[in-house]
């Protein structure tokens, strides 16, 4: 059998009837003959995930086959299927979100046209019947929706593709590694994207290639958005420890701290006095994140002193043994300059 042109790589976790959805709207992605393409499913050991991927498979003259994850963890599964895939391209999309029947074709063609190894297409928010409450934009691009460009253009170093909506290369993993395991929830796709950037590669974007996120409501409470908030600034800590070194992230984190106790804390309260709207919450949000980057550089300076345990075991954080040792060795190794 030819290999193709294109891997879909789809990891889920107990949840078939998002699944149902999502492998329906990839196996039906138009080609117009110029690439092919095959969908791998790489799932737990649920069995209705196993009965569904089955049924759909026999339904379809579409390839699509599956592999059981051998280790827990969404990246960990990114990898199995890196590992797995046997396509030129790696595009990755996610078990909650529905394709465009031209989305893959989308990203093809960028990649083609501007001969680049990284393509990211765009992301709206498919909410429930009923949704009535009111998102800020720092709102939605928690939720997953992508950046609001409306034209083909490249990738910044602010602004890169997530995981959920993107197209790579196989040479890219093969100057780079695989995922960062180490990244149990969030943050693996922006440390690939940093490591994508410093080796040079090509990164564009198409918001013409489309997927929608599917967004239940139990993301659009105010602990959802405190949980996404704190993981996302213990990412940006150990990015900053990875890319700045620990002295320079522990000045960052003095100067959160700051931020929140005579900015963000202050305009929270004069917002509460006034009667500003219950649904804005871009102030905690702000406050959450510069919280879990705090914790986070405190705990890899120094993970004996600020232990956390409790934090870790009520927001499934995972200690980063290795994150420690670069920690140490960063500070012992790293000059201090002094200014006269």
């Amino acid at each position: 059998m030819t290999k193709p042109d294109i891997s879909i790589v789809i990891c889920t976790h107990k949840r078939p009837d998002m699944l149902k959805d999502a492998l329906s709207s990839l196996i039906r992605q138009e080609t117009d003959g110029e690439f092919t393409y095959e969908v791998l499913v790489v799932f737990s050991s649920c069995p209705i995930e196993q009965e569904l991927i089955d049924d759909l498979q026999q339904q379809t003259d579409a390839p699509l086959r599956a592999v059981m994850q051998t280790r827990p963890g969404q990246v960990a599964a990114r990898n199995l299927g890196l590992d797995e895939a046997d396509g030129e391209w790696i595009a990755n999309f996610d078990d909650d979100q529905i394709a465009e029947p031209y989305w893959l074709k989308e990203l093809w063609k960028t990649a083609v046209e501007h001969q680049c190894e990284c393509v990211g297409g765009a992301l709206q928010l498919h909410f429930p019947d009923g949704c009535d409450r009111e998102l800020t934009p720092k709102m939605q691009r928690m939720l997953g929706a992508t950046v609001p460009w409306d034209t083909v253009r490249p990738y910044t170093d602010q602004q890169g593709p997530g995981s959920g909506n993107q197209m790579l290369h196989r040479r890219v993993f093969e100057k780079l590694g695989k995922y960062d395991e180490s990244f149990t929830l969030r943050g693996y796709d922006t440390d690939m994207y940093r490591r994508i950037r410093m080796a040079g590669f090509k990164s564009w974007f198409n918001p013409r290639a489309l997927g929608y996120h599917v967004t239940p409501s139990s993301r659009l409470e105010d602990q959802y958005f405190k949980e996404t908030s704190l993981h996302n600034g213990w990412s940006f800590s150990r990015r900053d420890q990875l890319e700045r070194g620990s002295f320079k992230t522990l000045l960052i984190a003095a100067a959160r701290a700051a931020q929140s106790a005579l900015v963000i804390w202050p305009g929270l309260l004069v917002s509460r006095i006034i009667g500003g709207s219950s649904d804005n919450i871009d102030r905690p949000i702000q406050l959450w994140r510069n919280e879990g980057y705090i914790r986070c550089t405190l705990h890899t300076l120094s993970p004996k002193m600020f232990p956390q345990r409790r934090f870790f075991d009520r927001y499934e954080f995972r200690p980063d043994v290795r994150m420690a040792k670069l920690a140490k060795a960063s500070v012992a190794t790293e000059p201090v300059t002094t200014q006269a």
